[in-house]
């Protein structure tokens, strides 16, 4: 019989793509994770999993537990938040949180956090994708709400923002560089650097405003879109440019890595994306838990 645990754990990984991030979101180890997972194929006789050195990819049998246990995890939510209301306590509601990558270290825990205490009767279940996949899911009712970074103006039809914080920007460039000494940059100073932007369209607004920041100074930037899918960490290393962007979506401790301040500073939003149409008392708990936390996020 499965362990809806080891399934819990191997969705969180094939979300994410990788071990490391899925235990970061889990607050697992990461061997305790891979562990967790390998006991999953071993209970199920078939690798789930395809692993390198970038990551993980799933194979046939694992794309199919993805969607089978996506729906397991769902229906055993429903039935825990059946009985429990059976029991006469507080109604439990269960929500579907989307999570930017940006939000990773900083914000993402802070409202989990402030959740668990001040509306401990929500259940949220967490994912991560792009901002505009978070806003797209938002509208369609795939997810009920979702922390976004720097959302575009534009919004879907009958989405809604909920203001979260706003972070001042650093600069990420490598160990290494000319800057990384410096107490602040400006803007001006940067002119010579290649400066990453969002590789796609689905951080529009993240590239948006750092671009009109530069022509607000008067200066039209060398831009690159980033290769690759971690906010910038690799592409800094190897050289192919800088990233202007915020403290919080990287961890405490990154070694090759440095972060200077902009001056004057810029500004960088995270916000909950929700839905008024699809309210619920649960969510209405998490934004009230929200808004209270805000100032201190």
């Amino acid at each position: 019989m499965l362990d809806l645990r080891l399934v819990r754990y191997f969705v969180a990984v094939a979300q994410a793509g990788n071990v490391t991030r899925a235990a970061e979101r889990l607050h697992l180890s990461q061997p305790a994770l891979s562990a967790a997972v390998k006991q999953l194929e071993q209970q199920l006789g078939v690798a789930l999993l395809e692993r390198s050195g970038r990551g993980v990819a799933l194979t046939a049998a694992g794309e199919l537990l993805l969607t089978r246990g996506r729906e397991l995890l769902e229906q055993a939510g429903a039935v825990e938040e059946e009985i429990r209301g059976r029991g006469g306590g507080e109604p439990v509601g269960r929500l579907r949180l989307g999570l930017s990558p940006t939000a990773r270290y900083g914000v993402g825990p802070a409202l989990l956090s402030a959740c668990a205490a001040a509306a401990p009767a929500a259940m949220l279940y967490s994912s991560e994708d792009t901002t505009g996949a978070l806003l797209r899911d938002v509208a369609a009712g795939r997810l009920d709400l979702a922390v976004v970074f720097c959302a575009p103006a534009a919004l879907p039809d009958g989405v809604q923002l909920e203001p979260l914080r706003d972070e001042p920007a650093v600069v990420h460039v490598p160990a290494g560089h000319r800057f990384a000494g410096r107490a602040a940059v400006t803007l001006s100073d940067l002119a010579g650097e290649t400066v990453l932007i969002a590789g796609g369209g689905e951080s529009g607004g993240f590239s948006d405003r750092v671009l009109a920041a530069f022509a607000g100074a008067g200066i039209e930037p060398r831009t690159a879109p980033d290769p690759y899918p971690d906010l910038g960490v690799r592409a800094v290393r190897d050289g192919v440019g800088i990233v202007i962007y915020v403290r919080s979506a990287f961890p405490a401790e990154l070694p090759g890595s440095a972060f200077v301040a902009l001056d004057p500073p810029l500004t960088l939003p995270f916000a909950l994306a929700w839905r008024p149409a699809s309210r619920t008392r649960a969510l209405d708990a998490v934004l009230g838990a929200a808004r209270a936390a805000a100032p201190l996020m």
